[in-house]
């Protein structure tokens, strides 16, 4: 662990600090006591061991491909939230082999192969994307009925990520029965905290292609909807996600529109556009999973070829895209389930 300049005056080691740690060897007490000394010796140092606690996890690196495998870990367990998998459901997340998995984290899933069928839904995307980069497909067995399985992931990485180059990750949600469908952009901003011009310009060139796409009006009278946007994006901190695998990891979600309108307000010419302190209103993925489940988020009456158009330009733009197909058929609006992985 580096020592900070905070733990530090004039060139001397603080007193406080050299009281609370051995002068040479390996430290022989807890980590937690060693922090708990630390804390106690200033506010700044309480600042200071609060952003180094989550290197602590070492279990994980700090990749860009690792931690593009995080979000689509992430995004692998909110998107089972919504659909009330239950951990039984989805153990197989917690046997992923690191070592078997190349592009896309699914690859390294223990789950059952799809074999793509014509005119199949389970093997649509698998099919128009299959010589685009890599493509993964994984399905994930129900555990009751008489369905072989109800959930199935595709990631998709354009080649051009495959051979080094950096790309954001869009997961996109489709629910088959209402055709719901919901998309996560997931961005990390700099280490000043503001967006970096090649973010902005990657969502504006996704956006703004995707509202071109040929559409109808999908709502029917009767459908109700606090968003229909699909379209949210997903921040997280700077740190490596947390390696606990029963519990997505931190970060909030923010509907497109806001970072759209932070954009507006902040940018002036030169600078890197909004920081993360520009968006005001967000949700925890936990909410956001109930109020996609129950049919508050996202477009619905999507048809799935309108969808993987969506995620055609998230290949372009982005480079990376994990499609997350939900087959259980649940009612919307009454929330039953929601909360099996909260």
């Amino acid at each position: 662990m580096p020592v900070s300049g905070l733990w530090c005056a004039d060139g001397e080691r603080d007193t406080a600090l050299s009281k609370s740690l051995p002068e040479s060897g390996p430290v022989t007490v807890g980590a937690d006591t060693m922090l708990a000394n630390l804390r106690r010796i200033s506010p700044d140092v309480e600042a200071e061991v609060q952003r180094l606690m989550p290197l602590l996890d070492e279990a994980e690196g700090w990749s860009e491909r690792e931690l593009r495998w995080r979000d689509e870990r992430d995004a692998l367990l909110l998107f089972a939230k919504i659909a009330g998998l239950g951990r039984s459901d989805f153990s197989e997340v917690r046997l992923w082999d690191r070592t078997a998995a190349q592009a896309a984290f699914i690859s390294g899933l223990v789950g059952t192969p799809v074999q793509p069928m014509l005119d199949d839904i389970r093997g649509q995307a698998a099919t128009r994307f299959s010589g685009i980069g890599e493509t993964v497909v994984q399905a994930f067995a129900s555990r009751g009925g008489n369905r072989s399985y109800d959930f199935e992931a595709t990631s998709i990485t354009d080649q051009s990520v495959v051979d080094g180059r950096e790309g954001s990750l869009d997961a996109y949600y489709y629910h088959v029965d209402t055709r719901t469908l919901v998309i996560l952009r997931y961005v990390r901003p700099g280490p000043n905290g503001l967006f970096s011009p090649d973010a902005r310009h990657s969502l504006d060139a996704f956006h703004s292609r995707v509202h071109h796409l040929p559409r109808r009006d999908w709502r029917s009278a009767d459908a109700y909807s606090l968003l229909d946007d699909p379209l949210f994006l997903r921040i997280h901190e700077l740190e490596p996600f947390t390696a606990a695998l029963h519990r997505t990891s931190s970060g909030a979600i923010y509907p497109y529109d806001q970072f759209a309108a932070a954009i507006s307000a902040a940018v002036e010419p030169g600078l890197p556009g909004p920081s993360v302190g520009a968006l005001t209103r967000h949700l925890v993925p936990t909410h956001f999973a109930q109020l996609v489940r129950d049919g508050w988020f996202g477009a619905t009456g999507v048809p799935f070829e309108v969808a993987l158009d969506w995620v055609e330009a998230t290949i372009d733009t982005a480079g990376v895209a994990l499609v997350v197909v939900d087959f259980s058929l649940r009612q919307r609006g009454n929330g039953s389930g929601a909360e099996a992985w909260a």
